[in-house]
């Protein structure tokens, strides 16, 4: 990847414009929030949001109206371990904003920063939902921060046992993920050993940040997941456990937030469409009944584990 060193270095060259593609959510802001697609689905065209499919080198069709993370420098192929991280890596080498956001075709931020839960269903993905979330008004306030992330789950489990306990996770590859930080930078273990020790989550790879934060982070992310993957034995993985890469960045997004605690931040809640009606009951019937990050769905998971 040949990263620049974390920290320095942050308005890279690996940030170039694509001016058919400029998303300005404000007169004098560039702002671009890619919902990242393995799948074709509808996105609606609102002015900050930007179709891209995920994978697109390992794919068979090519999704019409979408950008695509296999044009220029990309690791698309790198999809099946990698995740939506093909797209934030297509991103950092090859388009130039002021802000960087990532979305997924059925998780998206939204700006309610007065609500306690980290997120609320919806049916569907339109234009009329999105008003209704206040997306009028998401524009000016990312222009207020530095760096917003999802609203942290409190698992009542520390970060580090519950990515040990998951499904499709394993222990020993966190484990070098910590290793691989001290070795390459020991002063990020500290906020690496307060995160993963700590009982609230960041879930999804999903952020928006300034460009600056961004080049920074990608560069740092990057470096430490090419060493991881030196490392690795990723044998007798099935599909799901390849995907490591992507589960492992999870985690190291906030270690990173962690570390760039002087840095403005925001939390925000997010929105999960379900498209299936029937699913969508479901899902509201036990949101209800066991809120998210509530003590009540934090105990009954932990008797299921």
């Amino acid at each position: 990847f040949s990263p620049p060193t974390f920290c320095r270095g942050y308005l890279q060259t690996c940030c170039l414009r694509i001016c058919d593609f400029v998303i300005c959510g404000d007169v004098t802001m560039d702002i671009k929030l890619f919902v990242c697609c393995h799948r074709p689905v509808n996105v609606p065209k609102h002015p900050l949001l930007v179709p891209l499919q995920v994978g697109a080198a390992l794919a068979d069709s090519r999704f019409c109206g979408f950008l695509h993370d296999d044009v220029g420098e990309n690791i698309s192929n790198m999809n099946h371990s990698y995740c939506e991280l093909t797209a934030q890596y297509w991103a950092w080498r090859n388009v130039w904003a002021d802000y960087y956001g990532f979305f997924h075709y059925r998780r998206y931020l939204y700006p309610n920063v007065d609500t306690k839960l980290p997120y609320r269903i919806e049916q569907k993905a339109t234009l009329s939902v999105l008003s209704k979330l206040g997306y009028g008004e998401l524009g000016d306030l990312i222009t207020q921060y530095d760096l917003i992330l999802p609203k942290k789950e409190d698992m009542y489990i520390s970060v580090r046992e519950h990515y040990a306990q998951a499904r499709f996770h394993h222990r020993k590859d966190l484990e070098l993920v910590e290793q691989v930080i001290r070795e390459r930078n020991p002063e990020i273990t500290l906020a690496a050993d307060q995160y993963l020790s700590g009982t609230a989550c960041y879930f999804g790879n999903i952020y928006i940040m300034k460009r600056d934060i961004f080049c920074d982070y990608c560069a740092w992310l990057f470096s430490i997941l090419k060493e991881f993957d030196l490392q690795k034995d990723t044998s007798g993985y099935c599909c799901q456990e390849q995907r490591v890469d992507g589960y492992l960045a999870e985690r190291l997004l906030g270690i990173y937030a962690t570390y760039c605690h002087n840095a403005k931040m925001l939390e925000l809640p997010r929105v999960h469409f379900f498209e299936d009606p029937v699913e969508l009951v479901k899902k509201r019937i036990l949101n209800f009944i066991l809120p998210p990050g509530s003590v009540r769905r934090g105990r009954v998971k932990a008797i299921m584990r």
